[in-house]
């Protein structure tokens, strides 16, 4: 199964170096999310990352930074999927992959699964149990509902469980069906 991990959205002590710690892994994908970080902040987090990390980490923000960094891939979020047109949006699909980077979304229900219309290299369901970062935030899906969703999906894009997910739960992903998980939460305490 696929493992990710996704960065604490905000900033705390120590935070470079546990995450150059965890990428000394290097089968591990590292998802940088700073939400709240402009540009120029994301730019100087990242001076403080060793480069030889920089293969291991998909972008969630500020794209532009793929001109100046040699990172793995992108991450759409929702939101900024839909703010481009379907065809905008399989056309930077496409020229991403062209340049050999990988190329994942945010989503929230099965239905958006199956009418994604371009290729991705993995996509993220949430939430799939209650959030452990995000308070109020419960499960949107049933066992039920996901196995019986893997078992006769159309769509062959793998997809990998968010939200809630510990070690406890990984067994309960496996059998539903899920091709991985991505974990943040449960890395960092948050919450």
């Amino acid at each position: 199964m696929k493992k990710i991990i996704i960065s604490n959205p905000t900033d705390f002590e120590g935070e470079i170096g546990l995450i150059e710690q965890l990428l000394i892994d290097k089968s591990l994908v590292f998802h940088l999310r700073k939400p709240e970080k402009s540009c120029e902040e994301l730019t100087e987090f990242l001076r403080h990352l060793s480069p030889k990390f920089y293969r291991q980490i998909v972008l969630h923000s500020h794209h532009n930074l793929l001109k100046k960094y040699n990172f793995k891939g992108v991450h759409f979020t929702e939101i900024n999927r839909q703010k481009l047109s379907n065809e905008a949006l399989v056309l930077m699909v496409k020229t991403l992959q062209k340049k050999g980077l990988t190329v994942s979304f945010s989503l929230h229900s099965l239905e958006a699964i199956e009418q994604l219309s371009c290729t991705a290299d993995y996509v993220f369901l949430s939430p799939i149990f209650q959030s452990i970062s995000k308070a109020d935030y419960p499960s949107a899906f049933s066992v039920e509902s996901l196995t019986h969703f893997f078992e006769n999906r159309q769509s062959s894009v793998p997809v990998l469980a968010l939200g809630g997910v510990c070690n406890d739960n990984i067994e309960i992903i496996q059998a539903i069906g899920f091709q991985g998980y991505a974990l943040m939460g449960s890395v960092w305490k948050v919450g």
